[in-house]
């Protein structure tokens, strides 16, 4: 008597000795079936992908954000009444890092920031005109990325301590960078 316990049924799982090689090629008309016939006597299935999908013509569009909106942003704020720049980094909401901006100016500080200062010079910044110039969610990238956009300043606000921890490999490379107008 047979012992059904231990008998197997057809295995029928793809094994590399059984598997059958195929590639995928864009479907042409007339060029695709003779190459696919060319290949039949080399054991290969075809697989064919359309050229003309609708993604190609429908791009659905998310509505941009204005940039006060934006998150995890580089940012420079210009000077309204030279060419001086100031460039920033902030993970939360652009409009509630300018807001802290503006606080610290109207506030009598002691520890006066960069732009506080710029301000007691009775010069002024365009708020209305804050460019984005990264979006990074990545905070070390983010921060990366605010010390080689400082670098790149004609004449910035920043303190050279905002990239003491810019390694010197980078020095060169952004030396041939176009500066930041």
């Amino acid at each position: 008597m047979e012992n059904l316990g231990n008998k197997k049924k057809n295995d029928n799982r793809i094994t590399e000795e059984n598997r059958t090689p195929f590639f995928c090629i864009p479907y042409v008309k007339t060029v695709s079936e003779k190459f696919g016939n060319a290949i039949k006597k080399h054991n290969v299935r075809m697989a064919y992908s359309g050229l003309n999908k609708i993604r190609r013509f429908v791009h659905p569009h998310k509505d941009l954000l204005p940039n006060i909106s934006r998150m995890n942003v580089v940012y420079r704020i210009n000077c309204r009444d030279c060419d001086a720049s100031y460039v920033g980094q902030t993970g939360r909401r652009l409009k509630t890092r300018l807001t802290e901006h503006c606080n610290h100016i109207k506030r009598n500080s002691v520890q006066n920031s960069v732009i506080t200062d710029h301000r007691l010079q009775n010069h002024g910044f365009k708020w209305d005109e804050v460019e984005v110039l990264d979006n990074e969610p990545v905070l070390g990238k983010r921060l990366m990325s605010e010390m080689i956009f400082i670098k790149r300043q004609i004449n910035g606000l920043n303190k050279q301590q905002d990239t003491e921890n810019l390694n010197v490999a980078y020095q060169q490379i952004i030396e041939n960078m176009p500066c930041l107008k």
